[in-house]
């Protein structure tokens, strides 16, 4: 991609057995709705989604001149934390779940998120 990495730092799965387990995102009906019930029921899934919005938040906020950063993470992290992110969002309008190459940028203006835009891979790309 051609970007410098300035730091790597660990951080935790959406997965959590009971609550999310490994790919169920792709059985749900609308994904991003049922995250945002999880996140609101106060478990598992919703610590990692505060967990990822923090460090996202922390990122975007070290960057000098505030004009963003790149976070490479994985699906099944992803979701639950831009959900965390915007939740009084249209969350069933997100659609499908990520795969690999999607992407999504987040808006963040005066120390909050107000925006999202996906990024989808070419149907090509996707192995699901």
């Amino acid at each position: 991609m051609g970007y410098a990495v300035d730091d790597v730092v660990e951080m935790p799965s959406g997965y959590v057995p009971g609550e999310a387990d490994h790919h169920d995102q792709w059985r749900w009906k609308s994904p991003y709705e049922t995250y945002a019930q999880l996140i609101s029921s106060q478990g598992g899934v919703a610590q990692a989604a505060r967990a990822h919005r923090n460090l996202w938040i922390r990122a975007v906020e070290s960057v000098p001149d505030g004009s963003g950063a790149l976070i490479i993470s994985h699906g099944g992290s992803i979701e639950p934390g831009l959900v965390d992110c915007l939740p009084t969002a249209d969350h069933r309008s997100w659609g499908m779940p990520f795969s690999h190459c999607d992407g999504a940028r987040l808006t963040y203006i005066d120390g909050r998120f107000q925006a999202i835009t996906f990024s989808r891979a070419p149907q090509k790309i996707r192995t699901r």
